[in-house]
């Protein structure tokens, strides 16, 4: 079951100092994304889904692996990180391979992310008011991802297959419809795509395939304005998103006081 944002357990990736900043790495990095000491969380379900909340200090990374054809939603905020996992088999496709139905496709996406399962905590939960805002709400700059597989030459024999991602159509849908759940998010979302291996391949360490990873360091740098007293900076977090060994993206945020001391 889903448990409260935030009560599961970053993972070390540093050497605890709160004031070392995030290294300007280059992409792609085996290297560097096989020394982050990565929390791997569990996939139960055909489709699950959790929050995970930042911490105040020091550098943590939390992330998936073991992905050979499923899909992720990965919602990042300045407060944290929400990530979902879903099963090829049976939300893309049944046990012939053939594409699902879209009402059972849109039941274990969109609908269970929006409103929740036994193992998929509610999005829209996250949400919040303007008066009471939650984790997810606009003022913290949320951004949508969906990671998807990208097509196999022996996907494009299959009739119908000819994008770039093995289930383009729905990867983008899917995308832009949680991206309309939560406002502020922008756009219709950013699909990704990733290199189709195996069980095997996608879940050994170290190893880069088949995974993703999310990393922060909330003291990433501590900015002073001149003449005034250290103690009066302001503190800045970065986030970065991996995909496999490639850097996707990342984003800076301040850290109010009640984050910094809370």
């Amino acid at each position: 079951m889903p448990s409260e944002p935030g009560d599961v357990p970053w993972c070390h990736a540093g050497n605890g100092d709160v004031k070392s900043a995030l290294d300007d790495v280059s992409s792609p990095n085996s290297i560097y994304v096989n020394g982050l000491n990565t929390c791997w969380i569990e996939q139960p379900g055909s489709t699950s889904g959790q929050w995970f909340g930042f911490p105040s200090y020091c550098k943590y990374a939390i992330g998936v692996k073991g992905i050979y054809g499923c899909t992720l939603v990965i919602v990042v905020s300045e407060k944290g990180v929400y990530i979902s996992h879903i099963w090829e088999n049976p939300v893309f496709i049944d046990g012939c391979c053939m594409p699902t139905k879209d009402d059972w496709f849109k039941k274990h996406t969109l609908d269970a992310l929006r409103d929740g399962t036994e193992y998929t905590q509610s999005v829209a939960s996250l949400i919040g008011t303007d008066q009471n805002p939650g984790v997810l709400n606009a003022i913290y700059a949320p951004k949508v991802f969906v990671l998807t597989p990208f097509a196999t030459d022996l996907d494009k024999q299959w009739p119908g297959i000819a994008t770039q991602l093995r289930y383009q159509h729905r990867a983008k849908e899917l995308a832009r419809m949680i991206a309309e759940i939560i406002p502020g998010s922008g756009g219709d979302g950013i699909t990704v795509g990733y290199t189709r291996t195996g069980l095997a391949e996608s879940s050994k360490q170290p190893g880069v395939a088949g995974r993703t990873i999310v990393e922060v360091q909330p003291f990433h740098m501590w900015l002073v304005p001149p003449g005034h007293c250290p103690f009066a900076g302001l503190q800045i977090g970065r986030w970065r998103l991996w995909v496999e060994d490639k850097l996707i993206t990342y984003q800076d945020f301040w850290c109010p006081p009640e984050m910094v001391h809370g």
